[in-house]
Formats: C-alpha cells, structure tokens, sequence
C-alpha cells in the first residue's frame, strides 16, 4: 500500500474503521484469549503494545492524513473505544453461553467479572459471609467468577491441597508480581520455585530452632501479662495487646529485634501504615491484575513504606555483621544464610529477600494475633472452659506460675483442643486459599471440574457445616478429643494451616505462641467480659481482608487467687 492509498484509508469514514477496530477485538479474543493464554503473566506487554498501536494510529493520522491534533484525538479515541467494546463483548457473550463453567450456578455478575466479586468484597468487608450465602442459594458448587469455582466439599480439599494435588497456584497470586525472581515465596506460582525455596524456611523453623525460640517468646508473653497485671479490674483491648504481643514476636523470632510494641502500649507506626491500608489490598486483591497496575504507580504502596524500611534496614543491619560460622538466632538469618552461601533454596534474588521478610512479619502476626483474641474471647464467654482449662494447669504445674514449664503445657491436650476449635470456627484466613485445577480437570464426587479453572474452597464455610459438625456454631473444645465422635470432628474438614506442599511452614511456631500466650495468662488471670462488652459486636463484626481484622473486645482481668 503506497503513501496515496493509506492516506484514503485514513480519511475515509470512522463507520467502517469502528468496525474494524470492533472485529480486531472480537478477532483478539477469540484467537488468543480463549486458549488458556496466560494474560496475567504478558500484562505488561499487552498493555505496550496497545499503547504502541494507538501511538503509531495517532502519528499517521496527524502526519500521513494531516489531522488536526484535536481531530486525530477524537479518531484514535473512538478506534480504541470501539476495539474494546469488540473485545468486552464477545467476552462477555463467551462466559455467558460458551464457557466451559456455563452449567454451574451462581450470579450473573460473578459470571461476567471480577469486579462483581470485589464488590462483594468490600460490601461490609465480610467476603466469608457473602460467600456462605452464595452456598445458601446455589449449592455446594458456586460460580464465583468467570473462571472460577467455590466449592463446599470435604472431598474437595485433598484433592486441592492434599499431598497428592495436581493443582497450583493461580492468578490471584500474581497481585504483587508476576516474576518468581522477584516475588515471595508465598506468592510465587513457580512450583519448582516454592519446592526449594520452602527449605529454608523449613531448617528455619525447625524443631531444633523452635527450641531456641520458645524462651523469647515467653519473655515477650511475660511482658503482655504484666501489662494486664498493671490494669487489673480494668477495661483491656484484647485485640489491640493480641496483635502488640504478636508483632513483637514475629520481631524477635523473624529479625532478632522486636517492635517495641508491649513496651510503650502503643503500635508501632510501620505497623500501623500496614493496617490503614490492608482493606484496600483485600478488596482490590480480587482482581489481582488491576492490583498489580495499581501497584506500579506513584504513591501507591506509601501507607507500607514505614514497613518495608524497617524490615529493609533489618535486613542491611544483619548482612554487617553476618557470621558464617554462627548458628542463625532467627528466620530471617537462615533466608540470609541461604542467599549468602547461593543455596538452591534461597531467595533467587534481593528483592525476593526482602518480600520473604515481609511476608514472614505481616503472615505470622495477623494469623496468630486474630486467633490468640478470638482464643480470649471464647474464654471469657464460656467460663467453664476457662476453669476447665485452670484446672488442667494447676494439675501441671502445682507451684503456680513460678512453676511454669512449656514440656508440662504441651502435655495438656485441652489446651490445643481450645485452639483447634477457635481456628474452626474463626480461621485467620477466612475465604481460603485459591488453587488452579491441572489442564486435565479434577473430578470432585459426581462433579467434574474443567481444567485450568480457579478452585478454592472457603475455609469458615465448611469448617463450620452443620453436615460435618454436630452443633457447627457452638464453641465446644471438647469435640477435638473426649467427644470427638459424637461430635462430628473425627474425619471433617479442618485445614487452617492448609496442607500438602503450601501448607503453611509457621504452623509450629503459631501452635508453640498461642500455647505459650494462653497457658500463661489462664494461669494467672480470671478473664471476663468488660461491662457492657457482650462480644456481639467482635464476633460477628471480623473483617475479611485476606487476613482477618477484628474489632476491639474489651476485657477484664483479675488476679487468681
């Protein structure tokens, strides 16, 4: 096509090249975008190349065709409104009528797109709720997005997280980076990747570290109970001193240095910017694409920058004086032990380093605060269980707290019984971890599940089923070991830490906190309920944020005698 034949075409009506534009779209996802073509990872290549196009399109017409500037705007505008109208709406018609979830139920906007189901997640910020409705009406099988399915069966969740699972991590994880030489171990979706990476952590929390562990973090339970013991008889925010206790931990236990947060009765300010902006990562972060873009512009992560420089100068502190020949005091110091010496399960670069650092802070306090709180609430509504669970300590360690020995607590069954059912029915995670099916599909009961489909099964939902758990909604411990029959636990759903080869590595050092926390403070204190704290508002008021925010609940301790 010569220069004469190009200008014609670039003049002639904007009828005939809408249309085209329109028939591109349609031509782009029907050839490309139906084949499983992973769009997520290519985000930015896409989005160059549409730039460049509507660049090279603006250029010909202002030089070739010799537009005005305002004239040349309007074309290429109407062009790529009308290529994207092309492309949304034969989309829109494949989820419909075309896709290969097309029979499985669940609301018209949850079939169309993602934002329907961000907007069900910042409706009261409770996705665990609007999810378990969604159950209520369609079934144990729900469509909650246009390539996604949640499911509510026990048979599912070997098949999702078991040992054996064929599945991997989806799309929703590629919310910060697409990259796993950039990325954290959690959220990398390079299997091969986690497998090794995930041996560090292991070795860092090992049994023999656990060991040098447990003596920090008493001293920092010691510090909470001498707060309390400073308030008896007075209003205590449970929530609050929960995630105090458990930032200093994670401080202590993850770099060497706590926040400083049980001293001063204050939250740290990194950690506070980290929470101002968690609702919006939550919401936002069920369209992981968009969060990703988000991600990139200025400003944009501004309430994490107190964080991510604490954790970065942490990191730099350490490297100063790092000793190859010392045994690593924390668990940082074994991911750095792992970079410095090029093992294969290091962090494959310095800023997977750095996000492996962060995850390890912000995922092993949010977990372990919101269970310790929830563990506390439980105590002060059934009293029975508290006097139960004293009587158990006593019996352990007649010398009171002086006698205190974590060998003699972790022989008391009762007290992982009180933590097991508090994870059911208020499990850090709420919704659930997200999984993608294998290109073959999976075969759930009489169900089959296509493949290279979003699964994930709802954690509260299920944990909660009255068809698992006899008196589902009720608080009772007891279900865990003397009533564990009769009561439905034996063989039903219970995956807080998940399972298989994404379980989470911190679930012994969560279980070692939480049994430290608890035995200590039911040894010495009564607990109640503040005056006109019901616990209404905390128990049904959590926030589903990916992790769980929960209200204040204020309490009342008071010395045993």
């Amino acid at each position: 096509m010569n220069t004469l034949q190009l200008q014609t075409t670039l003049e002639s009506g904007l009828d005939g090249q809408g249309a085209a534009a329109a028939s591109l779209g349609i031509l782009l996802h029907m050839s490309i975008f139906r084949t499983n073509f992973p769009a997520e990872d290519y985000m930015y290549t896409l989005l160059g190349l549409h730039v460049l196009s509507l660049l090279v399109t603006a250029y010909a017409y202002w030089v070739i065709a010799q537009f005005s500037l305002w004239y040349t705007i309007m074309r290429v505008g109407y062009l790529s409104f009308s290529f994207n109208v092309g492309l949304l709406l034969s989309i829109s018609v494949y989820r419909l009528f075309f896709h290969r979830l097309k029979k499985f139920p669940g609301p018209l906007g949850l079939k169309l797109t993602r934002f329907y189901d961000a907007y069900l997640a910042a409706k009261d910020v409770q996705y665990h709720v609007e999810i378990g409705k969604l159950h209520d009406q369609y079934g144990d099988f729900v469509r909650t997005g246009p390539r996604e399915v949640s499911i509510v069966r026990k048979s599912a969740v070997s098949l999702i997280f078991g040992p054996q699972s064929k599945c991997t991590k989806s799309t929703w994880y590629a919310q910060v980076s697409t990259d796993p030489k950039s990325c954290s171990i959690h959220h990398t979706r390079d299997i091969d990747d986690h497998r090794k990476r995930r041996k560090a952590w292991d070795r860092g929390l090992s049994v023999k570290a656990l060991g040098t562990y447990e003596s920090r973090i008493k001293t920092k339970v010691d510090l909470l109970s001498a707060q309390i013991g400073a308030h008896l008889d007075q209003n205590f925010d449970a929530t609050a001193w929960s995630m105090f206790l458990s930032f200093d931990i994670m401080g202590e236990v993850g770099f060497g240095k706590d926040f400083g947060n049980l001293t001063t009765g204050v939250e740290h300010p990194a950690i506070g910017g980290i929470h101002d902006s968690m609702t919006v990562a939550g919401v936002m972060g069920h369209i992981p694409w968009l969060l990703n873009l988000l991600g990139q512009l200025p400003g944009a992560t501004s309430g994490y920058t107190g964080f991510f420089k604490w954790c970065a100068d942490e990191i730099e502190r350490k490297k100063k004086i790092w000793d190859a020949n010392e045994y690593p005091e924390d668990i940082v110091s074994w991911l750095l032990k792992a970079y410095k010496e090029k093992d294969i399960s290091a962090p494959p670069s310095e800023e997977a380093l750095h996000q492996d650092s962060r995850v390890l802070v912000v995922a092993g306090s949010e977990t372990t605060a919101t269970t310790l709180a929830s563990i506390l609430f439980y105590l002060a509504k059934n009293p029975a269980v508290l006097a139960k669970l004293q009587k158990y300590l006593d019996e352990a360690m007649p010398d009171g707290p002086g006698d205190w020995r974590y060998g003699r607590v972790r022989e008391i069954t009762f007290i992982d019984d009180i933590i097991n059912e508090t994870l059911r029915l208020r499990p850090a995670l709420m919704t659930g971890g997200y999984r993608v099916t294998p290109a073959e599909g999976i075969q759930v009961d009489e169900i089959y599940i296509p493949g290279d489909i979003n699964v994930f099964v709802p954690t509260q939902v299920i944990q909660t089923h009255n068809r698992y758990y006899e008196d589902a909604k009720q608080f009772i411990p007891e279900r865990w070991t003397e009533k564990r029959e009769g009561k439905g636990a034996d063989g039903a759903p219970f995956f807080p830490f998940a399972f298989g080869p994404y379980s989470c590595p911190g679930k012994s050092l969560a279980m070692t906190s939480l049994r430290i926390s608890m035995s200590t403070l039911a040894q010495q204190y009564d607990i109640t309920f503040a005056p006109g704290e019901t616990g209404e508002i905390f128990e049904k008021s959590a926030r589903d944020i990916f992790t769980t925010a929960l209200p204040p609940l204020q309490l009342q301790f008071r010395k045993r005698a």
